[in-house]
């Protein structure tokens, strides 16, 4: 993929963990919200879940499409739910230090991969 296209995608990824990381919620607390069974581990669809809550917000039409004008992104170009959630799986399996399918704390919140 060009680097064109790529700057606004890694843009909209940035700000939609901004989005997330902004929310008033303390560091400690971040991780309890992201691990919805509170197993003390963060799954791929619980990571997916709380990472799709942005774009959810975002697609003011809710046709799981976010169109320019929905993002607050400029010329951003047009993302489908599948496409972000492809890169947010992507961006738990880097976060996954260990390989072992989960998110620890640590993990969780280290900075992005």
């Amino acid at each position: 993929m060009p680097a064109e296209r790529r700057r606004p995608r890694r843009r909209l990824l940035a700000a939609a963990l901004a989005a997330l990381l902004a929310a008033p919620v303390a560091a400690s607390d971040y991780f309890s919200a992201v691990d919805l069974d509170g197993d003390g581990r963060v799954s791929l669809d619980e990571f997916l879940e709380r990472m799709g809550f942005a774009f959810g917000q975002m697609d003011l039409d809710g046709n799981d499409v976010l169109e320019p004008h929905e993002q607050h992104v400029p010329d951003a170009p047009r993302i489908t739910r599948a496409e972000h959630e492809a890169r947010f799986t992507a961006q738990f399996h880097r976060q996954d230090g260990n390989g072992d399918g989960y998110l620890s704390r640590a993990e969780l919140l280290a900075p992005p991969r």
